[in-house]
This record gives C-alpha cells, structure tokens and sequence, in this order.
C-alpha cells in the first residue's frame, strides 16, 4: 500500500480540489459552504443546446470525496447540473445535499429565460406547463442519482423530504444506482482453486454502487438537455440501473491522506488481487492469486453474465448474454492507480473474453471514472442496451413520441461541457457566452454567501436569564463537554475497530462532531444557549455538518427529532438530570428519547442485533422510557430477567438529582452492555455488512466472526453516554 501523499492531511483538502474542478471548467461555479459544484446560469440559453429544447430537468449527484473526477468533474451541460461533495468517503450532509437542488432546480432554469436574468424566490415549474418562465423566473424539477450506500440514501432522503418543502412547484425523483453484482449469491464461488470466499450481503443494504454510476450521469444528464419531462428521465433511469452490472478487483487497498497505516489484516499478499473490493476498502467477494490477467478478466466478465437483472431479481443466463449480444455498452474503470499502459491491455483482455461469448460492445469506454484514492484496481462495467429498451417501453413506450426517439448510443455521443468525461463522441460547436458584468456580481454575492448551510440555533437575544438558569446551562455545557473529552479519547480505539470491519474513518467522524460542539460552546452558536431543546437542536445541526456519513446523518436525524419533542413537551413531567437548588426542572428525557428513536426508525431498518448504533442507543432510551424518576429501587433494567419496582413517592431523603442521575447510570449500563454483545456479531447493515466471516490463511484471524471487535459506531455512542454521565456527576458535586 503506497502511504506517501504531497497532502499528506485530509484536512481542507476536498474544498481545495474543487477549486481546481473549477478551474478547469469555466462554465460550473462552487458554492463553497456546501461543497457544491453547479452549472453557471447565465450560460445556459437556448443558444447552447443542441436540439435548442428548452429543459425541464436538472439532474445532480454527489458523495464523499475520494472518487475524483466524480462528480465535480462530470458536472456541465449534457450531465450533471450540480454535484455535492461530502468529506473523504463521508457523504455529504443533507443541508448540503438541499443546497445542491435549490442550485440545480434554479442555475439551470435559466435556460428559457435571457442570460442575467434571476430567479426569484419560491417560484416554480407547474406539473405539465408548457413553459415555466413568469417575468423571467423559473425552476426545473430534479432527478438525483444516488450510488447505493447508506449515508448517500440516509442524507438525500432527508434533503429531498425539506426541499418537498423548501422549494413549492419543483418535483424531485431519485434513482439508485447498485450495480455491484460481486458480492451476490450466483457469484460466491468459482472454480479457482486459489480464491477464498467472504459472505453475501443481506438484502437490507443490497448490492453497493460503483463506477457505472458515471454511465447514469451521462445518460440521463443527456436525456434531461433534449428537454425531456421528469417522468421519461426517471423511467430511463430507473430501466438503466436495472440492467447495470459491474464488478471491481484491488490489486492492493486505497489509502486516505494523514491517516495510519491500516492494520495488516487490511494487506493484500504481494501477487494477491481482491475480487469485489468496494471504493472504500470493502472486503469483496474472495481474494485470489493474480495469476494470469486475461484469466482474471476473464472471472470477471463470466461473473458480469452471471448475474440476474436488478438488484437481487434472477435472470436466464442465456437471455442475458443474447441481449448482450444484440447490443451492450463495455465501461472499464481506472480506480485511481493503475498505469494508462496496462488498463489499454485490460481493455483488450475484456474485449476477447466478450468475443468468446460472441459479445461485441456498441460502445468501449475506458478512464479513471470514478476512482478510490490511489487504488491499484479497475472494475468492468457493462450496461444491457436491448434490456434497458425493454424496460424502459414498457413504462413509458406507449405514449406518443416517447421510446422510439431514444437511443442509448445517441446519449452517449452527446455532446457534454463536462471536462472529465471521456469517450468518442460527436463534436458540439455551440457558441460559449460569458455572462455581463452585473451577473457575474450578483453570482458572486449570492453563490458565496452561507445561506442554506448555516446553522438554525435561535439566538439568545432576550433579557440575561436569572442566575439560577446561567448555573444550569453551566452545569448542561460541562456536561456536554466531558462527553466530547471522552469521545476524543477513544478516537485510537474507534479507528482501530472500524479499520477491521470497516473503512476506518469512524474515529475521525466522532472526533469531528466532538470538536465542533466543543467549539460551538467556546464562541459558536451554543455559547450563550441556556434552553435545553434549543441546545439539542444546535447540537443536531453542528452534527450534521461536521460528522457527514451514515452516523452523523443518523445522529442528525435523531437530535433533532429529540429537540423537537424536548420542545414540544415542556409540560411533561419527567428526570432530572442536571439542576441547582430552586433551579431543578422536572425534563421529559424519557419521552423525548423514546419519541426521537421512533423517529430514527422511520429513516433505517436497524433494530438491536443488528450490529449498529441502534445496539447502544436502543436499550439506552428504552431503560430511560420506561422507569420513572420515582423509582425505589435502580438496577438492572428491561431485558436482564431482574425485577425492577416503581413507585409513585421519592424515597425519603433522596433529592430528584440523585434518584435521576441513578436511572441515568443504568441507562448507560444498559447501553454499555448492548455494545459488549457486538463483539462478533454479523452486521445486517452498512458497509460492515460487507464484511465476510468466511476466512482463509491470506486473511488474519481479526477479520473472523469470533474475533470481530465491538460495533464502531455503538462504541462511539458508549463513550458520549459515559462521559455524559462523568460530567453529571462533576457537575453536581462541583
């Protein structure tokens, strides 16, 4: 594994790459507090089509960063109107993600409209309207492409529920793209004595998504410029990802900069190979001996025929390959760090095994597409043309004019402004306009301002609360802050768990959020908060920009569903957990809690046992829901076969802290012993779920079932629980 990076710190660097992104396209703009790249407006008339159809459809994309080109690059007239960018392997938050389509859905729809011209706030395209311009305004719907990661799906889920919200008037659709058919069931074993094979995913989290997500990009963001509706580039999309298939093999794993070596357990023999290794280290389906290329090319390409239609759906074999026959689409994928001279040779290595099937691509592509780092590896792609017809007819073929006008090949020799695409195509001779003097300032003033992404923490801006309430918030910011110091503490150990069984950056998401909450009660929003609700909701916001990916997402979703209830149920007796003296204030935690777990639920299939953060935080909020600040007794709760009273009287002689602070210490046990039973357990979810049992002598005994550490992420929540708990304590006998 090549460690040596010239940005040897991840730190800035996404936002310093987009940068140069744009640099190299004049015709994209970055709104830089949400990492996203957009098409400049004012060149976007009719004039610069092809076909001069006015659009109706934006189409965006996005994910973490560490796939470069993607998807910055791919971002122009005929592909993307804009892409967002998390942090490296982090998706991007949903606040991003909502900005990406309120630039999407107004940079584009200038198109109908004189360059200069601005949108105005609110309006929009109605369903069915011929034109979608009113004194120069107008909107587009959008479509997003979403490679089939849980972070991705969790933070444009929520980002399009607000924009439903946000922006009246734009319809917004999605479309998943799973093309990683490795890890399915028909393609767990071969006949190479030398491989050794992982487990299959479960069908919660499905097959992930790869390089073909580019293919998508190109061919809807084209559909979209011809000025197709939403609902045909919708059911193209859908009938395109139904008939993607690719499979990627590292020949050594990727590494991020600024961040330890991984353990050995993550190294790959010297002339070993890892069949199906995901974009962000995955384990894939076997690891096996390079042997000869052109019979490791040709294991893939037989894995590519294997494989049904869909995610999981099965498909005759021989039908299959007759469709490919009759016309398929050949995309190979650089993954970051394989030389120009040996992927030629992959290229003819695949182009024979297809020959042997009698397959002879229509189209060939071949680039650094969609990378992972500096990866060594490639991933073959192929697109089932005639499969991809046929289901798209059957959706929408029966209307006049749409499907027999269409051609997958055509889309593909569109013309596209963006920079990274790669392949023969047609030649576009539109002219390039550059937009006047005073659209270029009111671009500038609008595009670098930080609305949409800031924080939405009310300010304190009524009378200085009564010394008794600064002693509480007081004693809430010490808290809050001994949980961030214990977070912090256990970064090493996160790391070192998630390095085993996932893409090692959970010790570096907690420490993120950890530190922007600590900052946030240095000088930032939380600094002068003395409402409770309001500080979990500062907390949820601070969440969800600085920790990105599956868990800040879900943490995001969480605190705010906690504030909101907080809130919402002032009235509502319930435990104390901080206070002083006359200052004491009966807080609903144990519903709240228990309302903002529901609410998580809605948004992830995760139950206890499912080795995620739900193992800590569901007994945590459950023990807190059901046991009572009166209780006469705390001990061992709900789920330890023990017996626990309640009664409706304080003890005598026990103040409401104490009695709430026990409730709370058993709450955390609870939580604590949850994450305990992770250890070894399978995951069902995320890209641990990816993670196989099944190891061979080329795998060390760390990646085994009985030796899986505990689940990263509910670790994580244990250490927020305890030192929560730590700062309580401190805070009530200081």
């Amino acid at each position: 594994m090549n460690t040596k990076h010239l940005y040897d710190s991840a730190d800035g660097l996404v936002l310093k790459s987009l940068r140069g992104a744009v640099a190299l396209n004049p015709g994209v703009l970055l709104h830089e507090p949400s990492k996203t790249v957009y098409i400049n407006p004012s060149l976007s008339s009719p004039k610069h089509t092809h076909n001069h159809k006015r659009r109706q459809v934006a189409v965006i994309s996005g994910g973490g960063s560490g796939h470069e080109p993607a998807h910055a690059g791919y971002t122009g007239r005929g592909m993307l109107s804009a892409a967002v960018a998390g942090e490296v392997f982090a998706s991007p938050s949903a606040r991003q993600i909502l900005k990406a389509l309120e630039l999407a859905s107004r940079a584009s729809a200038s198109a109908g409209t004189c360059p200069g011209k601005g949108t105005r706030e609110g309006e929009g395209e109605r369903e069915g309207a011929e034109d979608n311009t009113e004194e120069g305004a107008s909107t587009l719907d959008v479509l997003a492409i979403i490679n089939n990661y849980t972070g991705d799906i969790l933070n444009f889920g929520l980002a399009i529920e607000k924009a439903r919200a946000a922006l009246p008037g734009v319809r917004i659709a999605r479309v998943v793209v799973a093309d990683d058919v490795s890890l399915l069931p028909q393609n767990r074993h071969t006949n190479t004595g030398t491989s050794t094979t992982t487990n299959a995913p479960t069908k919660l989290v499905g097959p992930r998504g790869l390089a073909a997500n580019i293919l998508v990009c190109k061919l809807l963001g084209a559909l979209a410029e011809s000025g197709a509706s939403l609902d045909v580039v919708h059911a193209l999309g859908n009938a395109v990802v139904r008939n993607l298939r690719s499979v990627g093999v590292g020949l050594e794993h990727c590494h991020v900069p600024g961040r330890e070596r991984e353990r050995e357990q993550g190294v790959l023999g010297a002339r070993e190979c890892e069949v199906g290794l995901g974009l962000h280290n995955e384990p894939g389906v076997r690891r096996r001996e390079i042997g000869a290329p052109g019979e490791l090319v040709g294991e893939m390409v037989g894995m590519l025929l294997r494989a049904g239609a869909g995610a999981w759906a099965e498909e005759d074999e021989r039908r299959l390959v007759d469709d490919c026959r009759a016309g398929v689409v050949l995309f190979i994928n650089n993954l970051g760090g394989m030389s120009q001279l040996e992927m030629g040779a992959v290229v003819d290595d695949a182009l024979r095994q297809f020959a042997v099937h009698g397959i002879r691509p229509k189209r060939v592509y071949c680039a650094a597409y969609m990378t992972s780092l500096n990866a060594p590896g490639f991933s073959i792609s192929i697109l089932n043309i005639t499969g991809t017809m046929r289901a798209f007819r059957a959706t929408v073929g029966r209307e006049v004019g749409v499907g027999t006008d269409i051609s997958i090949e055509d889309l593909l020799d569109a013309p596209t402004d963006a920079y990274a695409w790669v392949g023969a195509r047609t030649n576009w001779s539109a002219q390039e306009e550059s937009p006047t003097e005073d659209a270029a300032a009111t671009l500038s003033r609008a595009t670098n301002s930080d609305d949409g992404v800031q924080g939405a923490v009310p300010s304190d801006t009524g009378p200085i609360p009564p010394a008794d309430q600064r002693n509480r918030n007081t004693a809430v910011h010490g808290a809050i802050r001994a949980a961030c110091r214990r977070v912090i503490d256990v970064h090493a150990q996160l790391t070192e768990f998630d390095t085993i069984v996932g893409d090692g950056d959970c010790g570096d998401t907690f420490k993120a959020g950890a530190s922007a909450i600590m900052n946030a009660l240095d000088n930032g929003p939380l600094a002068g908060q003395t409402d409770i609700a309001a500080v979990v909701y500062g907390i949820a916001e601070i969440l969800e920009d600085a920790m990105g990916g599956t868990i800040g997402a879900l943490l995001a979703i969480f605190f705010h569903a906690l504030a909101v209830s907080l809130s919402t149920n002032r009235t509502v007796g319930g435990q104390l957990l901080v206070g002083h003296g006359g200052a004491e204030e009966l807080v609903p935690w144990g519903k709240a809690l228990q309302d903002a777990k529901n609410t998580l639920s809605r948004y992830t299939p995760a139950e206890v046992g499912d080795r995620t953060i739900i193992d800590a935080l569901g007994p945590f909020c459950t023990y807190m829901a059901q046991t009572k600040t009166q209780s006469t007794h705390v001990g061992p709760g709900p789920g330890d076969g023990n017996e626990y009273e309640n009664k409706t009287e304080r003890k005598e002689g026990q103040p409401g802290n104490e009695r709430s602070l026990a409730i709370f210490a058993e709450a955390v046990r609870q939580a604590r012993m949850g994450a305990e039973r992770t250890r070894g357990m399978t995951a069902h979810l995320g890209r641990a779920a990816y993670v196989g049992v099944g190891s061979s002598s080329s795998t060390s005994a760390a990646a085994s079932a009985l030796d899986l550490p505990p689940d990263p992420g509910a670790w994580g929540i244990c250490a927020v629980l305890e030192g929560l708990l730590d700062g309580i304590k401190s805070e009530l006998r200081g």
